[in-house]
């Protein structure tokens, strides 16, 4: 109870250079907000079964989060929603109820209707507001994601609609909605036909050969390379799993403060030269400032001394901390500690030290650096990063 609560009540953050801590409630985004949440409706739901009057006790209480499906005694249920009302002691949580039109309940995506002979069947709910937009054909997904959305829609249809009709009806709005999205008939055909080959026995069976195979990993996805890996990994009973590099979220969504990058730690940062196209790429788990300040005050300390002719000549030939050093002073060059850059965020060190590796690769003959990092990286995969260009800073000028 002691973590929970600890882990509940720091909850900082910072807007606008403003450190707040949130009082009330949970944080949002947090893994641990939507147990707790369910908890405290499973609270307020068993408070309500214990406590409610007879009177306008409900007959049947479904609740999913917070969507609940109820009946109750006819006219009873403003009384009902009210005494919900008081349940909450915060006055926090407010109930809102939508009765019954023509026959016809919402709940969730389900519709249920009512005949006149008081018979219940069960149909697809959208919202007025639904647009039936969905991942487009021709966006840059793996084909197992496109598959995906229309293996979801139609089993939906297959699974909760209660009438044949309405299923296909059903199927025929998924098909319209879809090909307006770009998917040809053949996606519909391959779905349904793993769908009918596969029976529940054939499902279970997936199911536990999948759980005694090795943990799945997960590969961002780049069009056929990304599938060529994955073949490979199923050879040797790996299950690879693809997500998307490049969202709408991770391009518009930025909701918090932008950190300063002498403040960033866990990182490959790149930092160039002031005469020419070299640069330097490294990697450090402190703060990226500690570092450069680091890298600073050698090239100062070096560069400062004057040395006369011969000195110089065998400082050609010295080998200092860094190669950033190195080159300033073996060039007479200026480097520009203004266009210090980070490349990359990791945490794990051992990954870090690949992508430190695989930037100073794709820097090619650009990069000053001695060798190419802390981890070998195998020259199998120069071909791939022969066709993605090395980062280049908006602001440097070129000389």
């Amino acid at each position: 109870m002691e973590l929970l609560e600890f882990v509940l009540t720091t909850t900082y953050f910072s807007f606008r250079g403003q450190i707040y801590r949130q009082k009330f409630g949970t944080a949002m985004g947090s893994p641990v907000s939507p147990l707790v949440a369910n908890l405290f409706m499973e609270h307020l739901e068993q408070k309500l079964l214990t406590t409610v009057p007879t009177e306008f006790k409900p007959k049947l209480w479904k609740r999913y989060v917070d969507d609940i499906l109820e009946v109750v005694k006819k006219g009873s249920v403003e009384e009902l929603t009210e005494f919900l009302n008081g349940l909450d002691e915060t006055g926090s949580i407010k109930f809102t109820f939508e009765m019954e039109s023509e026959g016809c309940l919402s709940f969730l995506d389900l519709l249920l209707v009512r005949n006149i002979e008081g018979e219940v069947k069960l149909k697809i709910y959208r919202k007025p507001t639904h647009t039936d937009q969905y991942l487009n054909f021709n966006s840059h997904h793996p084909i197992e994601h496109k598959l995906s959305v229309v293996r979801t829609l139609l089993d939906r249809s297959r699974t909760l609609i209660s009438e044949k009709e309405d299923k296909i009806k059903e199927d025929q709005h998924v098909e319209t909605a879809l090909q307006v999205c770009g998917y040809p008939k053949w996606t519909f055909q391959k779905v349904r036909t793993q769908m009918n080959s596969l029976t529940k026995k054939d499902q279970k069976k997936r199911q536990l050969e999948v759980s005694v195979k090795r943990p799945p990993i997960v590969l961002p996805y780049v069009k056929k390379v990304s599938e060529t890996v994955a073949r490979i990994m199923r050879k040797h009973n790996v299950s690879v799993a693809m997500r998307p590099i490049r969202t709408l979220r991770r391009l518009l969504v930025h909701p918090k403060d932008k950190q300063d990058k002498e403040q960033t730690i866990d990182c490959v940062y790149k930092i160039p030269c002031g005469n020419c196209d070299k640069t330097y790429v490294g990697e450090t788990g402190r703060k990226l400032g500690v570092r450069i300040k680091e890298h600073r005050t050698e090239v100062e300390a070096k560069s400062a001394k004057a040395f006369t002719r011969s000195q110089l000549k065998s400082n050609l030939a010295e080998r200092n901390k860094s190669a950033l050093t190195d080159h300033a002073v073996q060039k007479n060059h200026v480097i520009d500690w203004s266009e210090a850059t980070v490349l990359d965020r990791e945490s794990d060190r051992g990954t870090r030290w690949v992508k430190e590796s695989v930037y100073i690769r794709k820097e090619g003959q650009a990069a000053m650096n001695r060798d190419e990092g802390s981890y070998t990286l195998s020259h199998a995969y120069d071909k791939i990063l022969a066709t993605s260009p090395p980062y280049r800073s908006k602001n440097r000028k070129k000389n």
